[in-house]
């Protein structure tokens, strides 16, 4: 199992990108015109075989919007999983109760499948297969992505981990690690799931009362990179899309 794609969604598009951009040392690598049919408009970034995707609403009573509200602007939104076959995912989904908001079978094999918030617990998950015997290579198809991405790869950082903040991390995490088929671990009060090059650290807050993406932890392997950032931002907490971003 693969984390391939995390989701914000932000009001102002251009400016959420341009942040992410500086941090992460690459430009956008695709726009992808067809989350137009769910009121939106996007950018995704690759970093490391994997990408950070950025959707504003141009629409008024999208989904993207209304979970906007509840968090009180721009925030985390969707996690993108890439596993060999969405199909056995789907057919969990139906035996825990788990509802689909959309679907997709394309003509290339590629299958997904977004599931409902309410149901799998504090963001929209993805579960996606390409129909690629490659799927687990580093720099693997990725549909969601275009077909120039692969040309320009940027190595200078990677995605190690997220934070959920949750009012029941224990709930939250057996509920994510039982659907996508990944153990549990307690560290305290902390509880992790595991899966190909990431972590997901699920910790108690009773600040927002909510289930919540909190924090992003991206790895720097380029030391002029990690530099220009820290001359920037110094010492003050980096935030982008209501999310800390911690570097490491």
């Amino acid at each position: 199992m693969r984390l391939r794609q995390i989701c914000f969604v932000a009001k102002d598009l251009e400016n959420a990108l341009k942040n992410f951009s500086f941090i992460i040392g690459s430009e956008v690598c695709f726009r992808d015109e067809g989350v137009s049919h769910f009121g939106l408009e996007n950018g995704l970034l690759e970093i490391d075989g994997n990408f950070i995707e950025v959707v504003s609403p141009f629409k008024q009573d999208t989904t993207a919007e209304r979970f906007m509200s509840k968090m009180n602007g721009d925030a985390g939104y969707m996690l993108i999983f890439e596993c060999e076959n969405a199909d056995l995912y789907r057919q969990k989904a139906d035996k825990f109760n788990i509802r689909s908001i959309w679907s997709t079978d394309l003509e290339n094999g590629v299958k997904a499948t977004h599931y409902h918030p309410k149901d799998i617990g504090g963001l929209i998950i993805s579960v996606d297969s390409m129909n690629k015997k490659d799927w687990q290579d580093k720099n693997s198809y990725w549909q969601w992505a275009g077909d120039d991405w692969q040309l320009k790869t940027n190595n200078q950082c990677s995605i190690s981990s997220i934070s959920m903040s949750c009012k029941n991390p224990s709930k939250l995490a057996n509920q994510w690690g039982s659907f996508l088929d990944l153990s549990v671990n307690e560290s305290g009060d902390t509880y992790i799931i595991e899966g190909d090059n990431f972590k997901i650290f699920f910790i108690y807050d009773d600040i927002k009362r909510i289930d919540y993406l909190s924090e992003l932890t991206l790895k720097i392997n380029n030391y002029e990179l990690k530099d220009k950032i820290f001359q920037k931002y110094k010492e003050n907490e980096i935030e982008i899309c209501g999310t800390k971003i911690e570097l490491i």
